[in-house]
């Protein structure tokens, strides 16, 4: 078993929530003390032949109550991550490992623990969110309402109109509003900004390994598209999904078009675990899970980047880069390149007179 408490745990009156230090200072401790279980756990001699007639090991990681309830929203894909990084490690042994969160008994328990589940164990009770507390019953208030009298229309003067011109216009209750984007006929907010007219067809997505070799290349073909690796459930499915990193969270970013000062750029939100990287800076993982976005709610986890600006996702990469197709192109009202054409020299006369 292995016990960690972060240095930096939040306290009562702490502004920053525990889910947050959790998972920026918990979840590497966990995953290390997970890759030591199964050091531990492979550290007997086994001939190489029986390795693939193990059975499927639990490791277990039990939580505090307060930190148990504070992932409880996410603690199914938290599972997933942490299984799917126990599996790799696990491949270094031909073994199967997966991992199960559970909640602890007592407030006085560490804040994680990690073990390895005997087998014919029954599988730990899965973490849910504890059931609100029951409102108060209110008491009855005794209103005595008048009734209103009743009003006349008003009578326009003689040979006028009550109204002039359009009547006013309706909003309709059933139109599409995507949320963290303001209606048509809203003005525009800081969370909320009026974007300009994307123009499609003129950005690629280009992805790179941290060496630099490109592996893929996408279009951008929207104003606002979601970038994550490959998965097959729908709620969690990006616009773009890149292949062969395990790294990269199942929705990690959000890119919004956002011209700054006439230049081109994007508002890159981090919807992921892992930290990104844009030159000096650093932007947090949201965690923002599964279901419908809202990234007027997360300008804490976004930076602008401008085309051909290198995005690091993680440690390791990958190295995500938006190029621009139409910065090569000669721009609009001149400029480039001037071209001078020398005529060639009239061809001799072979019966002129020479001279010397």
């Amino acid at each position: 078993m292995t016990d960690f408490t972060p240095a930096s745990r939040p306290h009562e009156g702490s502004e920053e929530p525990l889910l947050d230090s959790f998972l920026r200072e918990a979840i590497p401790e966990i995953k290390l003390a997970l890759g030591d279980a199964i050091d531990r756990d492979n550290s007997r001699a086994i001939p190489e032949k029986y390795h693939k007639l193990l059975p499927l090991t639990t490791l277990v990681v039990t939580l505090r109550p307060d930190a148990a309830q504070a992932v409880a929203v996410m603690a199914a894909e938290l599972e997933e991550d942490l299984t799917d990084s126990v599996m790799r490690h696990g491949s270094l042994y031909d073994r199967d490992y997966r991992v199960r969160l559970k909640e602890a008994g007592t407030r006085g328990a560490p804040l994680f623990r990690v073990s390895v589940q005997p087998v014919g164990q029954p599988e730990p009770e899965p973490i849910v969110p504890a059931p609100p507390p029951p409102p108060q019953p209110a008491r009855p208030l005794e209103l005595t309402v008048a009734a209103p009298e009743p009003q006349r229309p008003p009578v326009p003067p003689a040979g006028e109109t009550l109204f002039a011109g359009r009547g006013p216009e309706l909003m309709d209750p059933d139109a599409t509003r995507v949320e963290g984007i303001a209606p048509p006929s809203a003005p525009a907010t800081p969370s909320a900004p009026a974007a300009p007219d994307f123009p499609a067809g003129r950005f690629e997505l280009v992805v790179e390994d941290e060496d630099g070799t490109e592996r893929e290349r996408f279009p951008i073909t929207r104003g606002q598209s979601t970038v994550g690796r490959q998965t097959d459930k729908p709620e969690l499915r990006s616009d773009i999904q890149l292949t062969g990193f395990d790294t990269v969270s199942r929705r990690q970013l959000a890119l919004a078009w956002a011209e700054r000062d006439g230049k081109p750029g994007f508002t890159v939100y981090n919807l992921g675990l892992n930290a990104i990287h844009v030159g000096d800076r650093e932007v947090s993982g949201a965690n923002a899970g599964r279901g419908a976005l809202d990234i007027s709610a997360m300008g804490d986890h976004s930076t602008w980047v401008a085309p051909g600006e290198p995005i690091r996702i993680g440690g390791h990469g990958p190295v995500l880069r938006m190029h621009d197709t139409g910065a090569a192109e000669k721009p609009a009202g001149g400029g480039g390149l001037e071209l001078h054409v020398v005529p060639p020299d009239p061809p001799e006369d072979p019966d002129a007179t020479r001279f010397g």
